[in-house]
């Protein structure tokens, strides 16, 4: 079927937007639409009382952005004649006997997320971790705790999980809650929770509270999808693994426009990937028990990655000489003090450059470096790449964690 260019398309989208991840997506639609329309959006979602767009033909779609859905729905899509893109199929969706499957789609990396979960409790020196899925057990929880199991005890930690809701305790949260409190009081102390995604995250800081549990000395509690509405109106405030949806919508919507125009593209797999981890309360701790260190790693986590301290800055927060600061940090972190500055300005340096269009200049100035071209070599010497590089591959990939120590 051939597209006029000179015609505005007609867009129809049918995805919910109660989830982040899918209400990230969603903007980058619209971002896309705003630089590169006009095009004539219907957005349906199944609410209650909703209209809904039935007559596609009569209507004049031209393309369609659709999430999971029934096989009858996918059916009647896959018969409209027009271009498809997919949001986040499920994975009965991406087999090859189901109606949608042939399209292009969006895919959210969840090894990757659990991964990095793993990673940023392990940097806090936490010996024990535990984890709480989504209610309903779906793929993705489970995806998520197959990676956060694997390198907590790759790295030698304790690893607890909490066993699902019965049938009664999954449609009421005030049956469920009194067993979630006896589980969070039995895991030991301190511990690194990560949970699914941030509402369930919500209720596990909730029954935290009745339980008399402080977060985060206790136990800290990580959530992922970083919904503002959810984490910052928590107590304490919730910190979460941000993503790049808003990126793969982006992405998703300009491939379906050349569709549109007519260009022949093969299906592809738009990865959306965790980039990094916005701290707040819930986090705010370390199992460190020596108190200067802990102390000592709080500064460097709250300060490095948004201005220029440097070592002696750090020693003051010990109390005693440089040289004893030194020695004592690098027995107990097995890495030196100017090593975790780096590590978390150069955390800092890749979320800017995977998530702005900031300049380099601007990200260097950002993150605490004096000169450009010092954060250039560090970069290169941690990464094996320039800044430039990857700022393009993190849009389509995951990048290994940065070894401090080169």
């Amino acid at each position: 079927m051939n597209f006029s260019k000179s015609r505005i398309p007609q867009v129809a989208v049918f995805t919910q937007l109660t989830l982040k991840g899918h209400f990230d997506s969603f903007r980058g639609i619209i971002q896309y639409v705003k630089l590169h329309g006009p095009w004539r959006l219907y957005h349906m979602e199944g609410r209650p009382g909703e209209q809904r767009l039935l007559d596609l033909k009569r209507w004049g779609c031209t393309g369609i952005i659709t999430g999971a859905c029934n096989i009858k729905d996918a059916t009647l899509i896959s018969q409209a004649g027009v271009p498809v893109v997919v949001l986040e199929p499920s994975p009965p969706m991406l087999e090859n006997s189901h109606p949608l499957a042939k399209y292009t789609c969006t895919r959210f990396d969840s090894h990757a997320c659990g991964q990095l979960a793993a990673e940023y409790f392990l940097n806090r020196q936490y010996k024990h971790f535990a984890f709480v899925g989504d209610p309903y057990n779906l793929y993705w929880s489970r995806e998520r705790e197959q990676a956060f199991r694997k390198i907590v005890e790759q790295a030698g930690g304790v690893y607890h999980a909490y066993k699902g809701p019965t049938r009664a305790e999954k449609t009421d949260w005030a049956v469920e809650q009194p067993r979630m409190q006896k589980w969070l009081k039995s895991l030991f102390k301190p511990t690194a929770l990560f949970v699914a995604m941030d509402g369930r995250g919500r209720q596990v800081l909730d029954a935290c509270m009745g339980a008399g549990i402080t977060v985060p000395d206790d136990i800290a509690v990580l959530g992922v999808d970083n919904d503002d509405i959810i984490c910052e109106t928590t107590f304490p405030t919730m910190s979460s693994v941000q993503t790049n949806g808003q990126l793969t919508g982006y992405w998703i919507a300009e491939h379906l426009n050349r569709l549109m125009q007519g260009d022949r593209l093969k299906k592809r797999i738009y990865s959306s990937t965790p980039t990094h981890i916005i701290t707040r309360c819930s986090t705010e701790a370390t199992a460190i028990k020596d108190h200067q260190i802990a102390r000592a790693l709080e500064f460097i986590w709250k300060e490095a990655g948004h201005g220029a301290i440097h070592v002696p800055d750090v020693v003051r927060k010990f109390g005693s000489s440089r040289r004893f600061a030194e020695i004592h940090f690098k027995s107990v972190m097995g890495h030196t003090i100017l090593e975790e500055i780096q590590r978390v300005r150069l955390e800092r340096v890749c979320s800017l450059l995977s998530d702005t269009n900031l300049p380099i200049g601007e990200i260097s100035q950002e993150c605490g470096f004096e000169r450009e071209s010092y954060l250039a070599k560090l970069f290169r010497k941690c990464f094996g790449a320039s800044m430039s590089h990857y700022r393009a591959e993190a849009r389509n990939h995951t990048w290994s964690g940065l070894d401090i120590s080169t």
